[in-house]
């Protein structure tokens, strides 16, 4: 049961594909695998005024060649998804929804117990705020 943490340098800069093509090539191997995002920021609101599931896990299912899970449909694979593409800390301060990092680490035990490996991309580099008080580094150092 691993959680292996991705991360670059910046937005943009490849996570999301290195993430969802080393989930493809752990299943490829017989690996039980399950990505998961720290957080999602700059998601469109869908019809009914509500975020979606996370653009990355999205994309991730389509580079792994398999549907959406049950564990994305329910969120747990991102539970905290804002629509301001920000920072977390910035983006949950401006939609007045505080991101509860426990939450997250909820979530990833709970994929855990489902799977052998959980790929959890991060949100921007590593110095990026998760909260006022919680860069990602220090979350992974957690």
């Amino acid at each position: 049961m691993s959680v292996l943490f991705i991360s670059g340098i910046d937005t943009d800069i490849g996570k999301t594909y290195a993430t969802g093509l080393l989930a493809k090539a752990l299943m490829q191997e017989g690996v039980n695998v399950i990505t998961q995002k720290l957080v999602q920021t700059g998601i469109s609101k869908q019809v009914n005024g509500e975020l979606g599931i996370a653009d990355d896990i999205v994309t991730h299912r389509q580079l792994m060649e398999i549907p959406l899970q049950p564990c994305d449909l329910d969120f747990t694979t991102c539970p905290y998804r804002y629509e301001k593409p920000a920072s977390p800390h910035l983006s949950a301060a401006l939609a007045n929804q505080p991101l509860n990092i426990e939450a997250i680490t909820e979530a990833t035990e709970a994929l855990q117990a489902d799977y052998d490996v959980v790929l959890l991309e991060g949100a921007g580099g590593l110095l990026v705020p998760i909260t006022t008080e919680l860069l990602t580094l220090d979350y992974i150092a957690e």
